[in-house]
């Protein structure tokens, strides 16, 4: 994909797209992307403090890329974050951190907001709920965070199946959609802060996961023998 030009990590302040930077860019100083047509797969690496850490997306469309792709500088030149609309759906691709307490900050704010949207959801259920699931994996790579929700009668039918005493404990026999929020963004904030993105992510899923349970539970009509499990998944 020749259009597909280096990203620098220094250049003038403003946002800019991906015409506006030359072939010619320094690849040793900029965030160079392979795109790979026949499987809609971007990957690039990120500076992460002293380091490159390798990042992989699926499902990339070739022209939203090219047409939507934008590198934001500020005012000290370094390169802020990129974002690109991605199906209609603003993605992040990098993000910079000016330290530690900086990335912690951000990734409080966005797991907040997440946790917001996936409340929004839970709270258009109006049947009786009887069980709020939230599941969560990390493998570094790839992150995962959403919820389920087992309202009284979904309950009740695992219940009369009785395959074993604590079924009604497990959102894998409900049958209710997941309830996500962005886990695109998700998974690119915690990459892109220093330290493991495992760690980074368990960080993220306690303030998700507390905020659901605070704000989430009391708007919801719930049975007496209402159950909040929050469990990891592999």
């Amino acid at each position: 994909m020749s259009e597909l030009h280096s990203i620098p990590l220094i250049y003038k302040a403003g946002v800019y797209s991906v015409a506006d930077f030359s072939k010619d860019i320094d690849a040793d100083d900029a965030i160079f992307f392979d795109y790979d047509t026949q499987y809609q797969m971007l990957t690039y690496d990120i500076p992460v403090g002293k380091d490159w850490r390798g990042m992989t997306l699926y499902n990339v469309p070739e022209d939203d890329l090219i047409q939507t792709l934008r590198a934001v500088y500020g005012k000290d030149r370094a390169l802020q974050n990129i974002t690109a609309i991605l199906g209609g759906h603003k993605t992040l691709l990098y993000i910079r951190y000016e330290n530690e307490e900086h990335a912690r900050q951000e990734i409080r704010r966005f797991a907040i907001q997440n946790a917001d949207a996936i409340m929004e959801q839970i709270q258009q259920c109006t049947d009786v709920v009887a069980r709020l699931f939230i599941e969560y994996y990390c493998d570094s790579d790839n992150m995962d965070y959403h919820a389920v929700i087992g309202t009284a009668d979904q309950m009740e039918a695992v219940r009369q199946k009785g395959h074993y005493e604590d079924s009604c404990d497990y959102a894998g026999n409900y049958p209710s959609e997941n309830i996500e929020g962005d886990n695109t963004m998700l998974i690119a904030m915690m990459r892109c802060a220093a330290g493991h993105p495992c760690e980074n992510f368990r960080y993220a899923v306690e303030i998700m996961s507390k905020h659901i349970e605070e704000h989430a539970l009391p708007a919801i009509n719930k049975t007496e023998d209402f159950k909040y499990i929050c469990a990891e998944y592999d």
